[in-house]
């Protein structure tokens, strides 16, 4: 599986957009394999993890539909994400998290 092109797009902007704001952007995660969503579910459900992770087959990472970035202002830059039309984790418990909206 491969990156949507329209995720590619706006996560490339967004991460420039937070470059240009000095908040020092990483994205951490975009396409996911079955079984690493599986283990992230583990890790997620005995405690481990401090980042919620769907089931497998159920997360948006696994279709090149999300990625998830940490930077300094996750709620800002969630706010523009979600004003580009995208759906953010932070409404959900997961500020990392972006997703393409109805993805």
């Amino acid at each position: 599986m491969t990156v949507h092109p329209v995720l590619r797009r706006g996560m490339t902007a967004l991460y420039g957009l937070a470059v240009r704001e000095g908040l020092r952007p990483r994205v951490t995660s975009v396409v996911r394999s079955r079984s690493t969503q599986a283990r992230l579910y583990r890790r997620y459900r005995a405690g481990l993890s401090r980042w919620p992770a769907a089931p497998p087959g159920q997360s948006l990472h696994e279709y090149g539909l999300a990625f998830d970035m940490v930077a300094g202002d996750l709620r800002w830059l969630g706010s523009v994400w979600e004003s580009w039309g995208g759906r953010w984790g932070g409404r959900f418990g997961d500020d990392v998290h972006f997703e393409l909206q109805g993805g």
